[in-house]
């Protein structure tokens, strides 16, 4: 995959992705997360460049203002993409507001949402989540009975409604209004190690020692 819009031909259906870049990065000391930067690129530019492979516009969401000026400089690296921001319109409801104020910005049926903090998205694998998606209200990526990615997830506009009715429940989880759509589909991990035999789709970046771990093994996949 060297070229941007590789696995772009052939879709009839626009796609959107929602960045949650609204985190605080508490665990880091209050850094923005999406601008931390290795192997000479920030994450959100990473990110950018991976999702835009395979969807049409991508939309920011974040707290305020002023982080959205703070990310605008990557943005610029852009000119000719669909990039554009939302906001949060309620205090302290997590991930799952910017998931709400994203679908009602996207112009898709449908949308790709990932947290901020994951350089290595995988187009592949959001590919394949779109395709799954098809004809559904989500595809979420499983790896247990138990254990789900909904961070790295295909929804349909058919969750907002469960996202405000969740909100009405005081239920902030991102899967409390996933878990009440009726026809969801559960891609299993075993199949997106497929590929991505590393999963490295999934890795989001903590803490200071996450960072640290990716840049190191950035260096030692050099080195062999």
């Amino acid at each position: 995959m060297n070229g941007k819009t590789e696995l772009k031909p052939g879709r009839t259906n626009t796609r959107s992705a929602i960045i949650l870049a609204g985190g605080r990065g508490r665990r880091m000391g209050m850094v923005e997360k999406t601008l931390l930067e290795f192997e000479g690129k920030t994450i959100l530019e990473r990110l950018l460049e991976n999702l835009l492979r395979v969807v049409d516009e991508v939309v920011l969401s974040v707290r305020d203002t002023s982080q959205k000026e703070k990310l605008i400089p990557v943005l610029e690296k852009f000119p000719d993409q669909k990039i554009h921001f939302c906001f949060d319109t309620r205090e302290d409801a997590g991930p799952l507001e910017g998931i709400r104020a994203g679908l009602l910005e996207s112009g898709s049926e449908y949308s790709f949402v990932c947290a901020g903090d994951m350089p290595f998205v995988n187009p592949e694998v959001v590919d394949l989540l779109f395709k799954k998606a098809i004809g559904h209200d989500a595809a979420l990526p499983r790896w247990d009975e138990r254990m789900f990615e909904p961070l790295h997830a295909v929804y349909s506009r058919n969750m907002l409604p469960e996202i405000e009715k969740a909100f009405e429940r005081g239920k902030h989880s991102v899967l409390a209004p996933v878990f009440q759509m009726k026809d969801v589909i559960f891609v299993e991990v075993s199949e997106i190690r497929e590929i991505d035999p590393e999963l490295r789709t999934f890795a989001n970046i903590n803490t200071v020692e996450d960072l640290e771990s990716m840049i190191g093994s950035a260096v030692r996949k050099m080195e062999l």
